[in-house]
């Protein structure tokens, strides 16, 4: 048998998010109206990050005791360590202020 996955893009028409959601399109844009679903005016037409669906659906969810993963103190520092700028890193963004600065 095979499943078919479906991958929806990055950034979504209202129709687009109706569909990836199952609810009706008129549905999306009560949640944009009402700020339950972020989403950007482009002209006349809105564009909804995926990511605004997902914190939709975190924010409704029915089991609010479920939370995000939640990192111990040493887990954190870790994440910090390991995202510092290294000393080629920081040559490279120290020459792009110094050009920037002189423009």
């Amino acid at each position: 048998m095979n499943t078919i996955i479906y991958h929806p893009p990055e950034i979504l028409t209202p129709e687009q998010a109706a569909a990836y959601l199952q609810i009706d399109r008129e549905t999306i844009y009560r949640y944009i109206r009402d700020g339950k679903l972020v989403a950007s005016k482009l002209g006349r037409a809105y564009r909804i990050p995926k990511r605004s669906i997902d914190l939709l659906l975190w924010a409704t969810r029915t089991r609010p005791d479920v939370t995000l993963r939640e990192y111990t103190g040493a887990e954190i520092t870790e994440f910090i360590e390991s995202d510092q700028t290294d000393e080629e890193a920081q040559a490279i963004i120290d020459q792009i202020t110094q050009a920037s600065s002189t423009v």
